[in-house]
């Protein structure tokens, strides 16, 4: 896998100066979807019933959902694309923060 700031580089020159970012989506057990994500009827429970239906999309989310046991390790995270290859967000930020964001909100 590659280190951080090589697959951000590579991921701004593939993308024309942009960092792309998947959706993370976040299902709930305790939740009937609502259909506001507009996804397909068939991706509503893309994870099964007994995880729930997908209730959520988190956008450049650092954070692990917390849906008990089950719950896959990199569930709620978002990735960065760029092309084929993808990485964690949260890996980018901890590793290549302040090229992202900047030393002032870094060093908050």
């Amino acid at each position: 896998m590659k280190n951080a700031r090589s697959f951000l580089k590579n991921s701004i020159d593939t993308n024309n100066g942009l960092l792309h970012l998947a959706p993370a989506w976040v299902p709930r057990s305790f939740c009937i979807p609502g259909r506001r994500l507009r996804l397909h009827p068939d991706d509503l429970f893309a994870l099964g019933a007994h995880r729930g239906g997908i209730d959520e999309r988190w956008f450049a989310s650092t954070v692990k959902a917390d849906n008990g046991p089950g719950t896959p390790e990199d569930e709620g995270l978002s990735y960065a694309v760029a092309g084929k290859e993808s990485m964690l967000f949260k890996t980018l930020i901890e590793e290549a923060g302040t090229e992202i964001l900047g030393d002032k909100i870094m060093s908050k």
